[in-house]
């Protein structure tokens, strides 16, 4: 096919001018081909007498979709003055295309006196009035030439449809690109990409607050804009980068720049922002011995023996490293590694910890020796056979915490651009990636969590206001319970906890949220909530009355989003099931407890106020109880409530799987999810118990991606449409888009300029724009 920005004449796009160059033997001086000037006034004159002359007008640019109209004046403001037909270019017209204007009759006397002429010039894009063309814009767009003689007459003739033929291949052309197709052409684009014309409409119909798609009206259909803006998903090459994702939703640019992709139309330039910053899973291991407790004894004997790292100078430690089956060069390494932790941390004779801990506590004493500190930690406990899972394979040690003047020494000293820098270059490398990574204030970080984590020491976990425990594995405070010994055949329970800082029995992220909750709640000027204790939350829910249908309280819950409990009595049961750790009950101040009960509209809003504040602070439920004396409770739980179910955010904020590794001979069969699980022994022997646990803190999950929008950025439906299709056009296999956030705060259902949440069955209603295509079939669409 042609390409439209090629001329198919050559260099020169001009058929007459080519014509007139190619003539040979006796015929080149039989016909003239001249240029006449033309002025920014619109004023020419042919001022030579000519022989048999035919006035054109020659288009000197391409035209796309407009037409160009002509109007020539012969003789302007003389007695002969005549208008003649308007000279027409079509769209699609190639650059050299020209139009007879003028051809005066040389039947009885073919020279003609100098002759003047007048040229007036219109523009109309497609769909638009015509205006008129000026000035310098006049003479750019069009010319006027003079062919000369009977032949340049007849070549003139013979040539004119070619100007016709090139019109047509560059409007054929033009309409298999998508910028420039309409009507069927576009559709078949879309036929053969698997995209139909719409010909029905999204209605939100608010009555029931439904979305449907509603017929048009024969002959109407899917306009082309529209369409094609839709077809602009499928013709481009598109690989499931992050890159070309945000290239695709936002357009080239920064992200301060406005949006130029495929949503140029929202409000403001808005762009999208794209999140794949993951929580990391947290890991816990428990030892259980499968009949015999011996298996245990002798499996922790062995791994002391030979894997464990024993930093203290002492003979027997000594002994054990030499005794050790490693080549003489590992043995030395061992050794340098035992003496260089011996310099920064104080252990005892029987301290004991695994190898990549012993690395990464290294390199963090190393850091502080390169900084010039003299800080010895203190070490108080590390590997400990009735240790549980923290201390019983060695993975972690207990820690002294540093005090505040020792935080703000080692901080200052890291920030310190100007220190001299040492020959350590492992320890100067990680000096630059702390100072990279942001040093936080001492109040914000005092147990140097920025030190830890940047030498391989990910957890950071406060036991007391005087240790903290310090692990080269994930564990944010897991800790795994079960029995040492288990009888083959007989279930043993087994439980997974989050333990908060100071390990004070709660989930950690359900008190953290909580506290940062009623830290901004009281900020507000609101008064502080009562926290009631699990004992005290369980009696309390027993006492919670049935109410009737109808009350006030009823309403007020709904606006702020929360189910209203009617008959208490399955729902208590349901929550006397679920562990202690993961609910926590609060009781609401009384003034707003008894303004709900009293369905107060002010009371509404403070009470979305808080749940608001909740699901920021990541938590996933909310249940409302009603008791009797205008009191209310409010249950929190970063796992479904009942008849709640996770009604602040997309899922459960915590969870964990299990599994079990059988090592000499034991083996075991464990309920895989769930903090409490049961435990069935099938073989003697002994069985590693593991849990792999995560907490949502905000973050996005493993293998997924998060759609934002800033605040305030609506969708219209259409534009909601658009995205969630673009979305399954760029979704990599095995990975999970995350369009939660836009779905309850972004999207504009009524068209009233204000999100609102959209409903799991509403969400799903938008129209695919791909159909699958059956092998053999093309007009199906």
């Amino acid at each position: 096919m042609t390409d439209i920005r090629v001329p198919v004449d050559g260099a020169d796009p001009s058929v007459e001018r080519n014509l007139v160059d190619q003539l040979e033997g006796p015929y080149p001086g039989t016909v003239r081909r001249v240029v006449v000037p033309l002025a920014e006034s619109g004023a020419a004159a042919v001022d030579w007498t000519s022989r048999h002359p035919l006035l054109t007008v020659v288009l000197r640019r391409d035209l796309a979709e407009e037409t160009v109209r002509v109007t020539v004046t012969v003789d302007p403001g003389g007695a002969g003055q005549r208008v003649l037909p308007p000279a027409v270019f079509a769209p699609w017209s190639a650059e050299g295309a020209s139009v007879p204007a003028y051809v005066p009759d040389t039947a009885d006397e073919p020279l003609v006196a100098p002759f003047a002429v007048a040229v007036a010039v219109e523009r109309a894009a497609e769909g638009a009035a015509a205006t008129t063309v000026t000035g310098a814009a006049r003479t750019a767009l069009v010319e006027l030439a003079v062919v000369e003689g009977n032949l340049g007459r007849l070549l003139y003739l013979v040539s004119y449809e070619k100007h016709r033929l090139r019109r047509a291949a560059r409007e054929v052309h033009a309409y298999r690109t998508l910028a420039h197709a309409r009507r069927d052409a576009l559709d078949r684009i879309g036929a053969d990409v698997g995209v139909a014309r719409f010909v029905d409409e999204l209605v939100h119909e608010p009555t029931n607050d439904e979305v449907y798609a509603r017929r048009l009206a024969p002959p109407a259909r899917e306009p082309d804009a529209a369409y094609a803006h839709r077809l602009g998903l499928y013709r481009r090459f598109l690989l499931p980068t992050p890159g070309a994702v945000r290239r695709l939703l936002n357009g080239p640019g920064a992200d301060t720049d406005p949006n130029t992709g495929l949503f140029a139309d929202l409000p403001g330039g808005a762009r999208f922002t794209l999140r794949e910053d993951d929580d990391q899973f947290a890991v816990a291991v428990r030892l259980v011995a499968v009949g015999d407790p011996q298996h245990r004894t002798n499996f922790l004997a062995q791994l002391r023996r030979d894997r464990l790292v024993l930093p203290a100078n002492t003979p027997p430690n000594n002994t054990v490293h030499a005794g050790r089956a490693l080549p003489a060069s590992r043995l030395a390494e061992v050794t340098a590694l035992r003496a260089s932790l011996r310099q920064s941390y104080a252990f005892d004779s029987s301290h004991a910890v695994a190898p990549p801990l012993a690395a990464a506590l290294d390199r963090a004493g190393r850091v502080c020796r390169a900084l010039g500190s003299t800080i010895v930690w203190q070490v108080s406990r590390a590997q400990d056979d009735a240790g549980g899972s923290r201390y019983e394979l060695g993975l972690g040690v207990d820690v002294s915490w540093p005090t505040p003047a020792q935080a703000t020494d080692l901080r200052n000293r890291v920030l310190d651009t100007g220190r001299a820098v040492t020959a350590d270059r492992t320890a100067e490398a990680l000096i630059v990636a702390a100072r990279a990574a942001g040093v936080p204030a001492v109040s914000a970080d005092g147990e140097l969590s920025w030190l830890w984590r940047v030498c391989g020491l990910p957890t950071t976990h406060r036991l007391s206001t005087t240790v903290m425990y310090l692990s080269h594995l994930p564990t944010r405070g897991l800790a795994v319970t079960a029995p040492l010994t288990a009888p083959v055949g007989v279930d043993a329970a087994v439980q997974a906890q989050f333990h908060a800082p100071g390990d004070p029995g709660g989930n950690a992220l359900l008190l953290a949220g909580l506290s940062a909750a009623r830290t901004a709640w009281t900020a507000a000027g609101e008064p502080a909530w009562n926290p009631l204790t699990d004992a005290v939350a369980r009696t309390r829910w027993a006492a919670v009355p049935t109410r009737p249908a109808g009350q006030p309280v009823d309403a007020v819950l709904a606006a702020a989003g929360l189910p209203a409990v009617r008959d208490p009595a399955p729902v208590v049961a349901a929550l006397n099931r679920l562990p202690d750790e993961l609910v926590e009950t609060i009781e609401l101040p009384a003034a707003l407890a008894s303004a709900l009960v009293a369905g107060q509209p002010a009371a509404a809003d403070r009470l979305a106020r808080l749940v608001g504040l909740l699901r920021d602070a990541h938590l996933a439920a909310a249940l409302p109880l009603v008791e009797t004396g205008n009191r209310v409770l409010l249950v929190c739980s970063v796992i479904g409530l009942p008849q709640a179910g996770v009604n602040l955010s997309e899922r459960r904020a915590t969870g964990f799987r299990w599994y079990t590794v059988g090592l000499g001979g034991g083996t075991a069969e464990i309920k895989a999810v769930g903090a409490r699980t049961a435990l069935r022994p099938t073989h003697a022997g002994l069985v590693a118990v593991v849990a792999l646990s995560y907490v949502r803190t905000g973050r996005t999950d493993p293998y997924e991606f998060r759609v934002e929008l800033p605040d305030g950025v609506t969708l219209t439906l259409e534009q909601y449409e658009r995205l969630m299709n673009a979305l399954t056009r760029v979704c990599p296999l095995g990975v999970e888009i995350n369009t939660f956030g836009i779905r309850r705060d972004h999207v504009d259902v009524d068209g009233d300029g204000t999100a609102e949440p959209l409903r799991p069955a509403v969400a799903r209603t938008f129209r695919t724009f791909q159909q699958r295509r059956h092998r053999g079939v093309y007009d199906q669409l």
